[in-house]
């Protein structure tokens, strides 16, 4: 993929490949697992390629309450497969 820059400052620019204008239910739990992770709000929104209401409504549970305990569930299961 080519490198977009700004056309006047000449400023690379961030391409964003997937918009979403909402999330699902395993985007949902994928937003829990990058927070999980220590990735900050706003880098999770330029990932997810949404806003950051979308994330913020996530997880503050407004959205997909159940989201936060199946994030939780992966990461136990991936652990105990670990061992």
């Amino acid at each position: 993929m080519a490198i977009q820059k700004h056309p006047i400052t000449g400023v690379e620019l961030n391409v964003l490949s997937k918009k979403r204008k909402f999330l699902d239910d395993v985007e949902a739990v994928t937003v829990f697992l990058l927070r999980f992770e220590g990735v900050d709000t706003t880098e999770i929104t330029h990932k997810m390629g949404t806003n950051p209401a979308r994330v913020a409504e996530v997880l503050n549970g407004e959205v997909h309450p159940k989201a936060r305990t199946q994030a939780l569930r992966l990461i136990q299961e991936r652990k105990l497969s670990l061992l």
